[in-house]
């Protein structure tokens, strides 16, 4: 049985709310893949993004396992990175139209003759590609790439389906601000230890290792697969930071929110009563809370613009704007918050904003 016009209507309006709360790609990848296979009807989808020097910055893929994604992780260079080699940098580049480019009989001959295809899509029965790329300030920073197996190659009626969600995509780029409020996602302290120049990994606790694995880190030195036997390659940012005076933090992108790095100087006394420098780093997963958000208003039996000015009203924008930002009269506004205010479980329009900045996130609609 096919999906009704409602559910389909919901996903549009899912990304799209998704796509405006102006976090940035990687916060929404693992949704974003998620709604485009199942409006365009793939099996599978992926994620590749640069960073700002376009250089390989972070990956996702919805299915494969961690032996297959460690070789994008910690073979990249090596297996997929020669001059030449047809991989996610070659859709990213400003080449031809930015959707389909696997389509034509050119390029999927590209495709099939890659180590790309060899050592992942191969295995992992993706034969039929449908890539759309990713466009901010008219450079390419990543791609979407979503997949099929051999009885079910794309055609051109996926393009313009997809069309229209890669637009919202590129808009979610173009929208991201910089004041995204983040909440940790975790209630145990995950560490390691270094010594003082952040070389050489010392210690690592399981919670620790878990979340780097799970990370999808590109060139950190962080296998997804086997255990961690060297400092990730941060740690010697981290440490020159920390030998500055500064304050050492960095946050790095991830599916699904940022990790969040903290690095202070610790030591210990060895033989000889002698001090040895060493560097504490903790690492915490945060999500952005307009996500949060975001998810939460998407399951509530509101319609699409109640959820609009639900979520303006989380992320703590005025209500004496909501007429003018909605195009609603007052008298419509009023009956729009009273049916806000009874889903959502609040009495009045700054309700809305604790309920999400709270220390704790509301509880899940059943």
């Amino acid at each position: 049985m096919g999906r009704s016009a409602l559910a389909t209507r919901r996903l549009h309006e899912r990304l799209r709310l998704l796509c405006d709360c102006g976090v940035g790609l990687e916060p929404i990848a693992a949704q974003a893949c998620e709604i485009l296979r199942d409006l365009v009807g793939a099996s599978s989808g992926s994620i590749f993004w640069l960073d700002r020097y376009g250089a390989p910055a972070g990956f996702f893929h919805d299915c494969a396992p961690a032996e297959h994604k460690d070789l994008f992780v910690t073979r990249f260079d090596e297996l997929f990175g020669a001059p030449g080699e047809f991989n996610m940098i070659t859709f990213t580049e400003i080449v031809g139209p930015p959707i389909g480019r696997m389509l034509t009989p050119e390029v999927h001959a590209l495709f099939r003759a890659s180590n790309v295809y060899r050592h992942l899509c191969a295995p992992l029965g993706h034969h039929h590609g449908l890539e759309m790329r990713l466009e901010r300030e008219g450079r390419g920073v990543g791609v979407l790439v979503l997949w099929n197996d051999d009885a079910r190659p794309f055609t051109h009626s996926d393009v313009t389906v997809a069309e229209p969600l890669r637009i919202l995509l590129e808009r979610a780029l173009q929208a991201e601000r910089p004041d995204v409020v983040w909440r940790s996602q975790g209630t145990r302290t995950a560490h390691y230890i270094t010594d003082a120049s952040g070389e050489h990994l010392l210690a690592i606790n399981p919670e620790a290792e878990g979340l780097l694995s799970r990370a999808h880190l590109l060139g950190q030195n962080v296998p997804m697969a086997g255990s961690l036997r060297t400092a990730p390659a941060f740690s010697r940012q981290l440490a020159a930071m920390l030998a500055k005076g500064a304050l050492a933090e960095l946050p790095l992108p991830m599916i699904g929110g940022r990790l969040m790095v903290r690095a202070s100087a610790s030591r210990r006394i060895v033989e000889g009563g002698h001090d040895e420098q060493q560097m504490f780093v903790s690492v915490e997963r945060e999500a952005a809370v307009d996500v949060l958000a975001v998810e939460w208003l998407s399951a509530l039996p509101l319609t699409f613009l109640q959820k609009q000015i639900a979520l303006f009203g989380a992320q703590g924008g005025p209500r004496a704007d909501c007429e003018a930002r909605f195009g609603v009269s007052q008298e419509a506004l009023k009956k729009h918050l009273r049916t806000i205010y009874e889903v959502a479980g609040v009495v009045n329009w700054l309700g809305l904003h604790d309920v999400f900045w709270a220390d704790s996130p509301p509880p899940w609609p059943r």
